[in-house]
């Protein structure tokens, strides 16, 4: 997404920069940061004693590149006196233990109640608030809106692990044999992040351009690219704006028959087209959904998407029949309402921790588009977000499965920071806090297929975990403060996540 990606532009429509995103910026491969990254921090891991309040357990691992990050690592945790949000969408619960052993939680239940097994490290959460690590639906492994887009290939995902962000599935790519290699990193244990559900490069349709994403318009050609892709490792692919109907149903075959799934940012296709060809998962909700332009043509995007949905009727019997064939038809929906309003002036901020993340020409860069977001002709108005709001609410209310996703961005917008942000829109939209932690934990991995591993505080689940310190049910707000993060069963401590990313994203 980039920041005319964005704008409700009212100037006429021209082709080539209705995705800009893929073709604007200049993009200039990066210098040898990561490698040199990854050696500091084994060098830093090899001279020194890991960082932390609490003790090593007798039975902890040896040395790892991981070491300096890791907090709480025992082979049995006892999470005691903890107010617990479990992801199912359930009552608030207080005064809860859960049980660790290895990778997973063994036991949940009341703290007067619970048995914790003898020697199990002990970790008292009174005053802290428990969730699922968050599974978050639209991720970028890349940072732009910026002069220079560039890559975050250590950064980013610190800072998702971080924030609570325990799977990603990044949607679509920019640098597709980074994500991959990043993937495998992190899978190996050389550098901290979340488990990365691969995706290949953007597929669009139309003539060619420049730029990183893979123009294709032939229902074979479609196939081919994707068995390519999966051959990869990619388990998503994502199709966006100029995409026909004939190659994304093509695609959509393809990638089911592999066992892949499909996501799209839309528009030449409509929202109740694409779900009832089976996609997956439609990205952003009611802004991209081109249903509602009058007199739209097939397979034509057309140049008012995104901005007359600020003055039709969100509650219509049209908009209503929208979402019932949605629903019907299977189709999950990825809500980002956090990005939106960073282009929303009455609404957008930089939140000061989240810029301290930057590299200082690149919050320089940042805090002039802020600035200057008013000046940037007609953006998202705040009608518009609360009409998003309102779609998702009723999306909800018939019975579809909404998940979320950040779409890290060059307003400002950072990730896990980002996927935060959306704990606070979504209570603003009208769900309640067990609602909200479920769209953003145990709906996420629904989505992704994997509700069986994790995505709620279960027993026989991988023990992914994040510890708030304050209440997030009362004061929002304390949703940032989050003190660990447990990803199957090995704690990570936050501030130390952030502190190794402060200053880093941006260009090289």
């Amino acid at each position: 997404m980039s920041r005319h990606h964005h704008h409700l532009h009212e100037e006429p429509y021209r082709p080539p920069t209705h995705f800009p995103q893929f073709w604007k910026h200049t993009v200039r491969p990066p210098r040898p940061t990561t490698s040199h990254f990854l050696t500091a921090l084994v060098v830093t891991v090899l001279t020194s004693v890991p960082l932390g309040a609490q003790e090593t357990p007798p039975d902890a691992a040896p040395l790892s590149p991981l070491s300096p990050f890791i907090s709480v690592q025992s082979s049995t945790v006892a999470l005691i006196h903890a107010r617990l949000l479990d992801g199912t969408g359930g009552p608030i619960l207080e005064d809860q233990t859960v049980v660790i052993q290895g990778e997973r939680i063994v036991s949940v239940g009341p703290t007067e109640s619970a048995d914790v097994p003898e020697g199990a490290q002990v970790l008292d959460l009174a005053g802290h608030t428990l969730i699922p690590g968050l599974v978050s639906l639209h991720e970028h492994l890349y940072f732009g809106g910026v002069e220079q887009m560039t890559p975050m290939p250590v950064e980013g995902p610190m800072l998702y692990l971080a924030m609570g962000v325990t799977s990603a599935m990044p949607a679509g790519s920019q640098f597709p044999y980074y994500d991959l290699n990043l993937a495998q990193t992190i899978e190996a244990g050389l550098t901290p992040g979340p488990r990365i559900y691969r995706t290949g490069p953007y597929l669009n349709g139309g003539p060619p351009l420049p730029g990183n994403q893979r123009i294709v318009n032939d229902p074979e050609e479609v196939r081919r690219v994707i068995r390519y892709w999966f051959s990869e490792g990619a388990t998503w692919m994502k199709f966006v704006g100029g995409t026909s109907r004939e190659v994304l149903a093509a695609g959509i075959d393809e990638a089911h028959r592999l066992g892949m799934k499909i996501t799209g940012h839309l528009c030449s296709v409509t929202f109740t087209e694409a779900a009832e060809m089976g996609l997956d998962a439609l990205q952003h909700g009611y802004i991209t959904n081109s249903d509602y332009v009058p007199g739209k043509l097939p397979d034509v995007c057309p140049p008012e998407n995104m901005r007359i949905q600020a003055d039709l009727d969100v509650e219509s019997a049209d908009v209503r029949e929208s979402i019932e064939r949605i629903v019907a038809a299977g189709a999950a929906v990825v809500s980002t309402l956090g990005v939106y309003e960073t282009f929303t002036p009455a609404r957008a901020t930089l939140p000061p921790q989240a810029m301290e993340m930057l590299k200082p020409l690149t919050r320089q860069e940042v805090e002039r588009t802020h600035a200057n977001l008013a000046d940037g002709g007609l953006i998202v108005p705040p009608r518009l977000i609360n009409k998003m709001m309102r779609w998702e609410r009723m999306f909800v209310e018939a019975g579809g499965l909404l998940g979320a996703g950040s779409d890290p961005w060059g307003t400002g917008y950072l990730p896990g920071f980002g996927n935060l942000r959306n704990y606070e829109m979504l209570l603003e939209a009208g769900f309640s806090a067990p609602e909200v932690v479920q769209i953003l934990t145990l709906n996420g991995a629904r989505i992704l297929g994997e509700e069986h591993r994790f995505g709620s505080v279960e027993p026989g689940k991988l023990a992914d975990l994040v510890v708030i310190r304050g209440d997030p049910t009362s004061d929002p707000t304390t949703i940032y403060d989050v003190v660990t993060v447990f990803k199957g069963g090995v704690g990570y401590d936050s501030m130390r996540l952030r502190q190794a990313a402060k200053g880093t994203i941006g260009s090289y």
